[in-house]
């Protein structure tokens, strides 16, 4: 049977580069970078390598990249050394409602350790508006917490903004950006951020891998202590495997950024145009600029888990929400108030730079063939 995979905010199929870097790491330069012997250095040479090349994708010098095991660990990273650092100043976090969960769990442990969150609600249509924004923060405010792109609408959030202007309502605010959707494929400014997370699987590496951007990483207090790894910023022997190909992938994706995100965009736009050829109505729960490579349908009639079982009889594999809220209703779509029916019925399509038409073809035949039994 012919496969579909259109769950790539989910995660993503390996580059063949990237996986050719993890076995080369694997199987030959398999030293561990802090031993002093040469297969040591090799090893801490390609670790040096990886770390250039998520640099450069990044736009920021490569002593401002700190490997982590992923994009929860490098937001955990974030989070909890911002407030440390400002605690001083005052306990106040402004974030939204439509957070990753690494972000919004953190922040119920922090009020549980006596800070005290505000969470933006978003608009109807799945943005969050700059004005709600800066009218949460406070001369308390210590940490502004945004991600770029929603992963479960495609919704873009205004962090550049944001980041730009929360220090004239929070003087010792710092802001850190959840970057992982929006990673080679939209631009991520990096002025005014003090923090930004991105992680490997997302853009065709291993999994097990992320970076965290610090503008000054002499300040981060580290999560996990131990050897002194990663400039005594995150102990623990380096992951070459996974390092390696988060390297490789991030040099080919952000190398192609443009042409890719306007590949992705167009598929995303044929499958919008096409919805009307399905047997019942659909809602987009998606804004309708909102990023390249995400799109959220709600069809009138079925609901979700219904939906992605019957798809995936067929070849074809979306998912019913974000793959880390599995089996829970939407809070994203709750938090937009979105009709009840209409999220039980939500599916996630999410592409990757490798899809095709025909991929498009084979979801809506699919839809066809599952809608048609609740018909």
């Amino acid at each position: 049977m012919e496969i579909h995979y259109l769950d790539n905010a989910a995660t993503t199929k390996v580059l063949p580069e990237a996986a050719q870097a993890a076995l080369a790491c694997m199987t030959e330069e398999f030293g561990n970078p802090s031993a002093q012997y040469a297969l040591g250095q090799r090893a801490r040479a390609a670790l040096q390598q990886a770390r250039v090349q998520v640099a450069a994708a990044l736009g920021c010098p490569p002593d401002r990249v700190i490997f982590t095991s992923g994009g929860s660990e490098s937001i955990n990273t974030a989070l909890q050394s911002a407030v440390r650092r400002g605690r001083r100043f005052g306990r106040h976090i402004v974030s939204t409602q439509i957070e990753h969960k690494a972000t919004l769990n953190t922040l119920r442990q922090l009020e549980q350790e006596g800070y005290e969150v505000t969470l933006v609600a978003p608009e109807p249509d799945g943005t969050v508006a700059l004005e709600a924004i800066l009218g949460a923060l406070r001369p308390d405010t210590v940490l502004l917490t945004l991600m770029a792109v929603n992963s479960e609408t495609g919704a873009i959030l205004p962090v550049e903004q944001a980041a730009a202007e929360a220090r004239r309502y929070a003087p010792h605010c710092l802001v850190h950006v959840d970057g992982i959707q929006a990673f080679c494929k939209l631009p991520l400014a990096l002025a005014n951020v003090d923090f930004l997370s991105v992680s490997g699987h997302k853009i065709g590496a291993c999994k097990g891998v992320g970076a965290l951007y610090c503008a000054e990483p002499k300040h981060l207090k580290p999560l996990i202590y131990g050897g002194g790894q990663e400039g005594n910023l995150r102990s623990g022997t380096e992951g070459m495997p996974q390092i390696a190909s988060f390297g490789v992938a991030s040099q080919i994706r952000s190398g192609r950024r443009e042409q890719e995100a306007e590949h992705m965009a167009a598929l995303k736009e044929l499958l919008l145009r096409r919805l009307d050829e399905l047997p019942c109505p659909v809602r987009v729960n998606s804004p309708r600029h909102s990023a390249p490579h995400i799109v959220n349908l709600s069809p009138a009639l079925g609901r979700s888990e219904v939906l992605v079982r019957v798809l995936s009889d067929q070849g074809v594999y979306v998912s019913g929400g974000s793959a880390c809220t599995r089996g829970k209703r939407s809070y994203v779509l709750e938090s937009m108030k979105v009709p009840a029916q209409a999220i039980d019925g939500a599916l996630r399509v999410s592409f990757c730079p490798e899809n095709t038409e025909e991929d498009v073809e084979a979801l809506l035949s699919g839809l066809r063939q599952a809608l048609a039994l609740f018909d």
